[in-house]
């Protein structure tokens, strides 16, 4: 099926459908919601932030804003893992060729020469990063299962066969039991830190100045 001139909502829709499903007969490349989430997956998490900042921000995440939470220093290593990671889902054949890296700089802005501005989201990923941002925080229950799918998947994606990728991923379970445990008791007790902070936050009264209060570059 073919849509001429499709609104934002119906790519939004068609992102998440499987491929070969529908067209739209628009000029704009298509993201499908897999290949974001996959993205997401596996930048590293100063770049799933970027992402995340301008995904809520409605395609448009500010410098300040992500030094604020994440410190100085950090963005160019964050868009080098969103470009590495996106040459490296084409080679895969999961990230399309036409969509190529859809975060672009500004200039900089009253923060310094060096510092940039903001990154812009192009339109036409916003409705799959959006959707993957909302499946990946969507509460589930805890499923052994896709764990061992997920490092199943990364050695095939290094060239191991199936047989030997399970065996592999198998293996290293068994030796890693104890430290993923480890591992997950500290992701636990972070997150009800933050969540507490978060709460108290909230109840501050804390005004964050509005874009009105940045100065645009030229």
């Amino acid at each position: 099926m073919q849509i001429d001139d499709p609104t934002p909502e119906w790519l939004a829709l068609a992102a998440a459908q499987p491929p070969g499903t529908v067209t739209a007969a628009t000029d704009e490349p298509v993201l499908t919601v897999e290949a974001a989430a996959r993205l997401i997956e596996l930048v590293t998490p100063d770049a799933a932030y970027l992402l995340n900042l301008a995904t809520d921000g409605d395609g448009r995440a500010l410098g300040v804003d992500f030094r604020a939470q994440r410190g100085e220093g950090r963005l160019n290593g964050a868009t080098t893992s969103i470009t590495c990671t996106i040459k490296s889902l084409i080679k895969l054949g999961i990230w399309p060729v036409d969509v190529g890296n859809p975060l672009t700089p500004t200039t900089a802005g009253k923060e310094g020469w060096s510092k940039t501005y903001a990154y812009h989201l192009a339109p036409y990923a916003l409705p799959a990063l959006r959707a993957a941002f909302a499946r990946k925080e969507t509460p589930r229950t805890g499923d052994p299962q896709r764990v061992v799918d997920r490092l199943v998947g990364m050695y095939e994606e290094m060239g191991r066969p199936t047989h030997l990728a399970r065996e592999f991923a198998a293996a290293f379970l068994d030796e890693h039991a104890d430290d993923l445990a480890a591992w997950l008791l500290t992701r636990c007790t972070t997150a009800r830190r933050q969540d507490a902070a978060a709460a108290q936050n909230s109840t501050a009264g804390h005004d964050r100045p509005g874009d009105d209060d940045l100065e645009t570059p030229t």
